[in-house]
């Protein structure tokens, strides 16, 4: 796996355990904990908003990026399940 995807993961699992600690902090206060810049905080966010359907959105009386609806991020592969499991 290429280290540039691997370290988005990484950022958006981060992004993910701030979120549902409600303490992202502001835009600029993210970054600053991402090692990133202000205008890739909000790249992130429009990629969880869109690509991931992560209902994410900045809080302006807690100071932090929030779910509107209780749920954590999930990257990877489900398995679906097995619905009917007969001997043939």
């Amino acid at each position: 796996m290429s280290k540039l995807f691997s370290k988005m993961i990484d950022k958006f699992y981060r992004i993910d355990q701030l979120i549902r600690m409600k303490a992202t902090g502001q835009p600029h206060e993210l970054a600053k904990r991402l090692r990133v810049s202000p205008s890739t905080v909000y790249e992130y966010m429009d990629i969880m908003r869109s690509v991931l359907s992560a209902p994410v959105r900045y809080c302006h009386t807690s100071r932090s990026y929030v779910y509107e609806e209780e749920g954590k991020l999930f990257l990877g592969f489900k398995k679906k399940p097995l619905l009917n499991k007969r001997a043939v």
